[in-house]
C-alpha cells in the first residue's frame, strides 16, 4: 500500500466532490431560472422550441407525504374508504440467503442458480485529519 499515492488520490477525490457540489448547485439554479421563464402546469410538462430548434422541456410535479394513520382514523366512520394504497412486496432475505450458504450448502447450491449477485458501485469516503494546533 502506497500511503503517499492514496493520500494524493484522497485529496483529489475531496476536491472533485466539492466541485461536484458547487456545480450541482449551479445546475439547480439554472434549472430554476429557466423554469421561471417558462410557466406551465403544476403537474406535467411544458415544451418550448427556441428559434434554432432547441427544445427546452420543463417538467413539474408534486411530492405527497401523509400521516396515513391519522387519515385512516379520520375516515374510519365514513362511507368511503380512505385514499390509502396497501402494498406487499417480496424480496430476497439476504441474511437468510447467506445463512443457507453457511448452514445448508446443498440447498444453497440449488437456490443460488436463481439469484444474481453483482458488486455495488464502490464508495470511498475521506474524513480529513483534524488539524493540530
Amino acid at each position: 500500500m502506497n500511503d503517499t499515492l492514496i493520500r494524493g488520490l484522497a485529496v483529489q477525490l475531496q476536491e472533485h466532490k466539492m466541485e461536484e457540489e458547487f456545480w450541482r448547485k449551479k445546475r439547480i439554479a439554472s434549472e430554476e431560472s429557466i423554469a421561471a421563464q417558462i410557466p406551465g402546469p403544476e403537474k406535467g410538462q411544458k415544451t418550448v422550441t427556441l428559434e434554432d430548434g432547441t427544445k427546452v422541456i420543463v417538467e413539474r410535479g408534486l411530492i405527497y407525504r401523509a400521516d396515513l394513520d391519522a387519515i385512516s382514523k379520520l375516515l374510519a366512520d365514513s362511507e368511503c374508504p380512505p385514499p390509502i394504497k396497501t402494498k406487499t412486496a417480496c424480496e430476497l432475505d439476504i441474511a437468510g440467503y447467506e445463512w443457507y450458504r453457511d448452514n445448508m450448502p446443498d440447498s444453497f447450491d440449488r437456490i443460488t442458480q436463481h439469484v444474481t449477485v453483482k458488486p455495488k458501485k464502490v464508495s470511498v469516503k475521506v474524513i480529513a485529519a483534524k488539524e493540530t494546533k
